[in-house]
């Protein structure tokens, strides 16, 4: 039968910190590639997998063990870089061949789809 000691983390706490510390950190990086990539597909227009970004996501928050640090170290910041450099690059695109109202649509649109994403 279970005991609880006080100075013991639970069983769960244990795991957690022990698949963090053995997978965790050594696939993160990879991860992160991964959904930047899987997202900018989505954003070229490209059907992905939503429920596997999701469970990534919940991955970065679980990994946090009660707070948002590892998301925000290990997938916001990477994702707002590569957010920012796709519509840097998307914006000389549009600059460069369509009209001013088009390039206006268009930014609406992207900001309306970021929203949704």
């Amino acid at each position: 039968y279970y005991v609880k000691h006080h100075s013991l983390p639970t069983l769960s706490q244990a795991g957690l910190k022990h698949f963090r510390s053995h997978i965790y950190e050594d696939i993160k990086e990879n991860a992160t590639e991964v959904i930047l990539s899987l997202i900018n597909e989505e954003r070229e227009g490209n059907i992905i997998d939503k429920t596997l970004v999701k469970s990534i996501v919940e991955l970065y928050e679980s990994m946090g063990m009660g707070s948002l640090d590892a998301y925000t170290s290990d997938l916001e910041g990477p994702l707002l870089d590569s957010t920012r450099e796709y519509y840097a690059k998307k914006r000389e695109e549009w600059i460069a061949s369509d009209s001013t109202p088009d390039y206006l649509i268009k930014a609406e649109r992207a900001l309306i789809d970021e929203r949704n994403r």
